[in-house]
């Protein structure tokens, strides 16, 4: 179940990934940013189009699922909203008189918080701090971005096969959850301390590795109000995200204008990771709420 709810993060980090290496060969041939991220754009349009038209709502409306397919998943469905408490009919604003709620919001805006620095500011970090040219660049932002997609994996499976063992579900989350922030909030405090490029790849490297183990933040909506009302919470989590995705790259520009240099930066992701620490830990994953 776990693992199954990471595939809209996998796919962040894998574009991340290769879309460093293509940015930078489209650099490369057309010696033109702009025509690159023309091109990006306009290949970003086609595949929404690709999905407008392949996606469905239900699993029966897909070409592709067979009559036995569609039972097994409606069965499952069936299964889980019978486990799950009737509703109370308190009004959407009830959700937030939890503390799970609001760590929930809170820890994915802290994990967004390093994770669009990175990949907004880190480029720019290793030119300027480093001297990396566009292809050591693009090179560098493949092998960090593609650690982020092999440790999600690896993040899922681990969740997936914990919990198939038994695992209970706070058990399983805090400890992974703790893991994820303490070594990727440790990789990156270190990286302000290194100046050989190899070690800082390595250690960015790591922190992404670790740090994408957080994507199984995308099963607590779930975990807390059931399939019926995971929408609500998701779209409640995924607001924290954004609202880091807005400030982040702002408030790191600001902090290296200020200072001249990438150490307060690099100090903001750190106290980021000690941040999604607590509110992770904070989150009940074992009880639905009753609203």
């Amino acid at each position: 179940m776990v693992s199954s709810l990471l595939a809209k993060q996998k796919r962040a980090s894998l574009g991340a990934a290769l879309g460093s290496i293509v940015i930078a060969w489209l650099i490369a041939v057309f010696d033109s940013w702009r025509m690159a991220f023309v091109i990006a754009g306009v290949g970003t349009m086609l595949c929404g189009i690709w999905a407008w038209r392949y996606i469905r709502n239900a699993p029966r409306e897909h070409p592709s699922v067979n009559e036995a397919e569609a039972r097994y998943l409606e069965a499952a469905h069936a299964i889980e909203d019978a486990a799950t408490p009737p509703s109370s009919g308190a009004s959407w604003t009830a959700y937030f008189r939890f503390r799970s709620v609001w760590c929930m919001c809170l820890g994915w805006m802290f994990f967004n918080t390093t994770f669009y620095g990175l990949l907004t500011w880190m480029p720019n970090y290793l030119f300027k701090v480093h001297g990396f040219d566009i292809k050591a660049l693009g090179g560098a932002s493949f092998i960090i971005f593609f650690s982020g997609f092999v440790g999600e994996l690896i993040g899922g499976w681990i969740g997936d096969t914990w919990r198939s063992r038994g695992g209970s579900p706070n058990l399983v989350f805090r400890t992974l959850f703790g893991i994820a922030a303490i070594m990727a909030t440790v990789s990156i405090f270190l990286v302000a301390y290194v100046t050989n490029p190899v070690t800082v790849v390595v250690l960015l490297s790591t922190t992404l590795f670790f740090l994408r183990w957080c994507g199984m933040y995308w099963s607590i909506p779930s975990a807390l109000a059931g399939r019926g009302k995971s929408g609500f919470l998701g779209g409640c989590m995924n607001l924290g995200g954004n609202i880091a995705g807005i400030t982040t790259p702002l408030i790191v520009g600001f902090i290296v204008q200020a200072t001249g240099s990438y150490f307060l930066a690099l100090m903001y992701f750190a106290a980021a990771g000690i941040a999604l620490l607590i509110c992770s830990t904070l989150i009940d994953y074992s009880r639905k709420l009753p609203v």
